[in-house]
């Protein structure tokens, strides 16, 4: 992280990558602290976006400092190439999101079975303590504002992790462009509640942006939702959806208009990398 960041001795804030993200105070994993002291004698942007891609391989599984310094990462670089206003006193830290294992009654549980449940199943990733309650979800009355929002890479990933939920019996909203377009999506917004929203960037943001009952407001909210859950499944080039060039801009402008300025209000919203 430290030398994507320019955090190191060679690090340059102008390479287009993004800014500190803490000073090099984010502890990371000794293969990334070996990774940041073989390229922190000077390192392109060439070299410093493969070390961000390499970054974002494996994210899910890693503690959740490096996790908000990798995504803080990935989002103070798109801000800067749209020359959009953002500020420091915004930057994602460990306690923004969410680590399983924080619950100790079922600490050793998550534990011994962490790896295995976050690849198997989004339904046992969010029953397993990512959410505040199973039953809450359930029962969530909350127009236009799901109670769990999961961002996926594309509209079969999103498929896919559809099916996973099943087990919780809860309805889902399918945001994202197969099955069904926007004015479909809008009207189901504004009409109807849902516990958890599946989609991708680029349709997240314009239901977030159009289609509200109110003038300036899009037919998504997110006052309150409680969980943004950032799908990091690979492509077929191990891209994710923090880096793939198709979704990874969509998905920073859609934590800039949505999600960051609810963080900014209230400390309910938590971030979570499946």
């Amino acid at each position: 992280i430290e030398a994507i960041t320019g955090t190191g001795n060679g690090g340059d804030e102008d390479n287009g990558i993004g800014e500190s993200v803490g000073n090099g105070d984010a502890p990371t994993s000794s293969k990334r602290s070996k990774k940041g002291g073989a390229a922190a004698a000077g390192v392109g942007p060439q070299s410093q976006r493969k070390l961000l891609l390499e970054a974002g391989r494996g994210i899910a599984k890693e503690k959740t400092d490096v996790q908000a310094a990798f995504l803080w990462t990935c989002y103070s670089h798109a801000m800067k190439m749209k020359d959009a206003d953002f500020s420091d006193d915004d930057k994602f830290h460990a306690d923004h999101f969410y680590a399983p294992g924080n619950d100790k009654k079922k600490k050793k549980k998550v534990e011994a079975k962490k790896n295995k449940d976050m690849e198997a199943s989004m339904a046992t990733f969010l029953k397993g303590g990512a959410l505040s309650s199973v039953k809450r979800l359930k029962k969530w009355k909350y127009t236009g504002s799901p109670m769990v929002i999961i961002v996926c890479l594309s509209a079969r990933r999103a498929v896919q992790i559809l099916k996973q939920l099943s087990p919780l019996n809860v309805r889902a909203a399918k945001l994202f462009a197969k099955h069904m377009d926007v004015e479909e999506q809008i009207t189901m917004l504004r009409t109807s509640s849902f516990g958890i929203a599946v989609g991708t960037p680029n349709r997240l943001l314009k239901l977030f942006e159009i289609g509200g009952s109110e003038e300036g407001k899009g037919a998504l909210s997110l006052d309150g939702t409680e969980l943004v859950v950032i799908d990091n499944q690979e492509d077929s080039k191990a891209f994710t959806v923090c880096t793939l060039n198709d979704t990874a801009p969509d998905l920073m402008q859609f934590l800039n208009k949505a999600v960051v300025p609810q963080m900014r209000k209230r400390q309910t919203l938590k971030l979570a990398m499946f």
